[in-house]
This record gives C-alpha cells, structure tokens and sequence, in this order.
C-alpha cells in the first residue's frame, strides 16, 4: 500500500491541520459489562481473602486500643490539672 493511499485513509480532507478521523473500534476484545460471578475463587484467593480479613480485624482492633489510650492520657491530664 503506498503512502499516499495510507494518508488518505487517515488524514481527513482538509489537510493534515485537522484531527484524524478513525473508523470506529468494533469491540471484539473488549469485556462484557456484567460482572462474572459464576467460577469459584481460587485456593490462592481465598487465602489471600482470609489475610486481609484477619489484618483488618487486627487494625480495628489496634485502632481501638490507640483510641482508649488516647483517653486514658486525656483522662489522666484532666485529673492531675
């Protein structure tokens, strides 16, 4: 294919200044829109699903204890001024 019939396909006819008008992209590789819950999630998912369920508890209950020591301190100033 020559460069003049590859530059008309792609350039529009008003020169080279103006944007390029592409044909439209057909969709063949693109996914389908409704969410794919049918497999069942893999040993290494569920693993990893299970770690962050513990780390989290564990963060809520770090928060917590950060939380109570937090007032003990203000508590404490309170009471001693």
């Amino acid at each position: 294919m020559g460069a003049e019939r590859v530059a008309r396909l792609w350039l529009p006819a008003g020169g080279p200044g103006r944007a390029i008008e592409r044909p439209p992209i057909m969709g063949l590789f693109k996914r389908s829109k409704t969410v794919r819950a049918s497999r069942k999630p893999s040993l290494r998912e569920r693993r990893a699903a299970e770690r962050t369920a513990r780390a989290e508890a564990s963060l809520v209950e770090t928060e917590q204890k950060i939380h109570q020591i937090a007032d003990d301190a203000r508590r404490d100033l309170r009471g001693s001024a």
